[in-house]
């Protein structure tokens, strides 16, 4: 299930790398960043499948899904540091350009504001 409340995330992760590209000005940069940054936007395609499924089941309230999601920010935000040619504020313009994607699409579909 990749579609969430008439949201496709296949098509968010897309446009999330998509945003991400236009923040890494360099080709090196983006060559090592780039199956790093699909990852992180596939894993956050399956944390908001599995927080759709705790919503649906009770088991989750919105402030549950923004623990569950700022620690996986966490996670994001240092495997972007962890390659050594990103500085800081690099790796968190990149990270805050693909959240944004994800931040409306979570919005649409889960009707909560998470990220």
């Amino acid at each position: 299930m990749t579609t969430i409340n008439g949201v496709d995330f296949r098509q968010v992760s897309r446009d999330a790398l998509a945003a991400a590209r236009a923040v890494v000005d360099d080709r090196d940069t983006w060559a090592s960043l780039k199956d790093i940054l699909a990852n992180i936007g596939d894993g956050l395609t399956r944390d908001v499948r599995l927080i759709a499924r705790r919503k649906a089941s009770g088991e989750f309230n919105e402030d549950d899904a923004r623990v569950f999601i700022e620690d996986q920010k966490m996670i994001a935000r240092i495997r972007i540091r962890s390659v050594a040619i990103v500085g800081l504020q690099l790796a968190e313009d990149i990270w805050n350009a693909m959240a944004e994607v994800f931040r409306t699409a979570i919005h649409k579909a889960l009707d909560w504001r998470i990220l």
